[in-house]
């Protein structure tokens, strides 16, 4: 049986990968074919993932022990609360828009704010100057930082320059490594070396 698998799955890529590259009438009709199947088993698993989380606070609730468990209750109520007004008013709407607007953004502004002392707590670990590559470093983000201050014009260029230089380059090569090793995935599994489907 893991070979009938094997054999969809690189039919599947394989089709999918000629019509990236090829303009042939019923190979693109497939490949249309296979990135709307995509999308439907895209919001099956969403409807999945809703259905884990809602069983996993809903678990957490049921114990009544658990410290968590208002946290959880919290998250079952807004997660009911937002599922039945989509429903009956639809996404694009007046209600939607506003628990977006009021609700999701100021969320969203509050997890950045923490954010932003988890990430001061992980730079000030990193960012000891251990050796030579943490030194410069270290010297990299005082440049930027000092640079980001309005009233220190002479360190503008300098900030350009690490940020357009070598931020730039360091950023190209983990875009080139990850494309690669995305490459180098999509091969092994379309040749059936890494079968994570028939397992």
């Amino acid at each position: 049986m893991k070979w009938l698998t094997t054999a969809i799955a690189i039919g599947v890529g394989l089709i999918v990968l000629f019509d990236f590259f090829f303009s042939l009438p019923l190979v693109n009709a497939i490949g249309a074919a296979f990135r709307e199947w995509t999308i439907i088993l895209t919001a099956f698993a969403v409807l999945l993932g809703l259905i884990n989380l809602l069983s996993v606070h809903l678990s957490r609730v049921l114990r009544r022990n658990e410290p968590s468990a208002g946290y959880s209750a919290l998250v079952l109520v807004v997660a009911v609360l937002v599922f039945v007004i989509g429903l009956i008013f639809q996404v694009p709407s007046a209600p939607m828009n506003w628990i977006f607007d009021n609700v999701y953004v100021p969320l969203q502004g509050a997890f950045f704010a923490l954010v932003a002392f988890f990430l001061a707590t992980a730079a000030y670990r990193a960012l000891r100057a251990k050796s030579i590559e943490t030194t410069l470093m270290l010297l990299a983000a005082l440049v930027v930082f000092i640079g980001q201050a309005p009233l220190v014009n002479a360190m503008t260029q300098a900030k350009e320059w690490v940020l357009n230089v070598p931020s730039t380059a360091g950023a190209r090569g983990i875009l080139l490594g990850v494309a690669l090793g995305t490459i180098a995935t999509g091969l092994r599994l379309i040749t059936g070396m890494d079968r994570p489907y028939s397992e």
